[in-house]
């Protein structure tokens, strides 16, 4: 079942404009993380820069888009649709490629209780946590 631009904006309260379906149209065509840059010239001229900078931000406030960094600095974001599922990614150092990565449990679990352990011994109040894994991918090995 595809899953359509219109729908995931008025299932989010998201009032439907034309940037707004361009950019989830795109966002749900790649399918997975894409940088900031790579959606400008996907879009094109169909929607300002200044614009789709806004749209992001209005999805990223209604919880419905994620934004992180690569490690080469670029601004990454990813559709954030149905429940949250935590998960990692890992990035091409070649390309740029960026694919998600899920840890198993018992993983998790065990990164968890190291974080409380960090929280506890420290002066910081720990929100969230990323993992990052850097190599090269299929196409660049």
């Amino acid at each position: 079942m595809s899953i359509k631009a219109s729908d995931v904006l008025s299932e989010n309260n998201i009032s439907v404009t034309l940037p707004r379906l361009i950019i989830i149209e795109e966002m749900l065509a790649f399918g997975k993380p894409v940088t900031i840059e790579l959606l400008i010239k996907k879009v094109g001229n169909k929607v300002a820069t200044s614009t789709l900078y806004r749209v992001l931000k209005d999805f990223k406030n209604k919880g419905i888009l994620e934004e992180f960094t690569t490690p080469e600095n670029d601004t990454v974001v990813e559709l954030s649709l149905n429940e949250h599922v935590h998960h990692h990614h890992v990035f091409c150092s070649k390309c740029g490629e960026v694919e998600d990565i899920t840890l198993s449990e018992d993983i998790e679990k065990q990164l968890g209780v190291e974080i409380l352990n960090i929280q506890a011994s420290s002066k910081y109040r720990i929100k969230d946590h990323t993992l990052e894994l850097i190599g090269l991918c299929s196409s660049c090995k």
